[in-house]
């Protein structure tokens, strides 16, 4: 495996989980799991139903890693930019995805129109307005998914 992939919030997530699932396996059987393989006859079936409800639980624990790391915060900043959007109004300064600086001028349905030097006016999607410009290096830091 090459280091930057190693490195991966994904592959941090996966190790936790396998030393995790190493561990409870520990726990339950005394040995570890990938040496209870040729035991005596009555830990065989018991070691299949916890093997199941093991990798059950992995992926449960995946699956935690991966919203309250990736899928939350995502979505609270959508939510946040949303009712942004909704509050603008004329005369606000703001921050295109472009990275463009100017004045809102109006807004009509999703489409707006911004100011962006003396007598330039530019129209644009609504959706395109990244942010407030007293907030511009916290707008470039989250349209740039930092």
């Amino acid at each position: 495996m090459s280091p930057t992939l190693h490195l991966s919030l994904w592959s941090l997530g996966q190790d936790v989980v396998v030393k995790a699932a190493s561990f409870l396996a520990q726990a339950e059987g005394g040995a570890p799991a990938a040496a209870s393989g040729g035991g005596g006859g009555g830990g065989a079936a018991s070691g299949g139903a916890s093997g199941g409800l093991l990798n059950i639980g992995m992926i449960v624990v995946m699956f935690a890693v991966f919203y309250f790391l990736v899928m939350r915060p995502q979505s609270k900043r959508a939510k946040e930019h949303t009712t942004f959007l909704t509050n603008l109004k004329p005369n606000d300064r703001v921050v295109l995805r472009s990275g463009i600086f100017g004045k809102l001028i109006s807004i009509e349905g999703e489409a707006a129109k911004v100011e962006i030097a003396d007598r330039v006016v530019i129209r644009v999607f609504k959706s395109q307005i990244a942010g407030a410009e007293s907030q511009a290096a916290e707008v470039v830091d989250s349209a740039q998914g930092r």
